[in-house]
């Protein structure tokens, strides 16, 4: 298929340049964002590879990165390619080996949400495993299918979750509760890699409950959905976005339904 390999081609560019280039893992850029986080040099250096790969494939992309945010195509585009160029940025800049790049492609039109993904792909940098989602045909790992860790109860379940935020809000309130009621958890502090371990199996679930993480971590839910699990929002209803550079994500993500529900049920303190 022409555009998983595009988007292939796109994400080994960036861990490419990301390796060669290990001796600038601490620099910054000195700038912000579009999300207002400080920027990696090799951020942006891996979204400019990933970027020049799209514009050179000879197919129209719209690309909103996490970087520059959108970059508009010349003329009518085929697809808006939704980029995540290293997460875990925090990992590299202190040499952990926790790292990954996520792109999302949805055929574009006017309006476009999570359920319109066609394609996602996610690379980790070190740790040797590369998922791959297409709609309707579930997800591989290393070309190799996947699928979610069987059912178990809340109390019996290991997940990610992210707490990369104040606590001083109902926020910390509901996350005692919810790591109270988990048998435990592990975190990589690379979202996309969390989930793609919640879709292969490794891991029970993830909950980023935060209210802050930007859209452009849309190929980790994909893979969930398309490898069996389910999603929520902090809502409750399933997890359906719109696709635009404001939108921010607050879900619970996991092997089944009624994990996720158990999970989020926790977090709001309801029985």
């Amino acid at each position: 298929m022409k555009l998983v390999n595009i988007l292939l081609d796109a994400v080994d560019a960036a861990k490419t340049l990301v390796l060669d280039n290990m001796d600038k893992q601490t620099l910054k850029t000195g700038g912000q964002n579009a999300y207002g986080d400080h920027t990696l040099l090799l951020d942006a250096q891996a979204e400019d590879e990933i970027i020049r790969v799209l514009h050179e494939s000879g197919v129209a992309f719209s690309i909103l990165t996490e970087e520059r945010g959108m970059v508009p195509c010349e003329g009518e585009p085929d697809y808006l390619v939704v980029v995540d160029p290293v997460d875990g940025s925090s990992n590299l800049e202190r040499n952990i080996p926790l790292v990954t790049a996520g792109i999302s492609a949805i055929p574009f039109k006017p309006t476009m949400t999570t359920d319109d993904i066609e394609v996602s792909v996610i690379e980790s940098f070190f740790t040797k495993e590369r998922y791959i989602a297409v709609q309707g045909q579930g997800v591989t790992r290393n070309g190799r299918p996947v699928s979610p860790a069987l059912p178990v109860d809340i109390g019996d379940a290991i997940i990610s979750y992210d707490t990369n935020r104040s606590w001083f809000d109902g926020f910390g309130d509901g996350s005692h509760r919810a790591l109270e009621a988990l048998h435990d958890i592990r975190r990589t502090a690379s979202n996309l890699l969390d989930l793609c371990w919640t879709a292969s199996g490794s891991l029970d679930g993830m909950a980023d409950l935060r209210g802050i993480l930007p859209i452009v971590h849309i190929s980790g839910t994909h893979m969930v959905f398309e490898a069996g699990g389910f999603v929520i929002e902090e809502s409750g209803d399933r997890l359906h976005l719109p696709i635009g550079p404001d939108v921010r994500m607050s879900f619970v993500a996991a092997s089944n339904e009624a994990l996720a529900r158990q999970v989020l049920a926790a977090f709001k303190g309801h029985s």
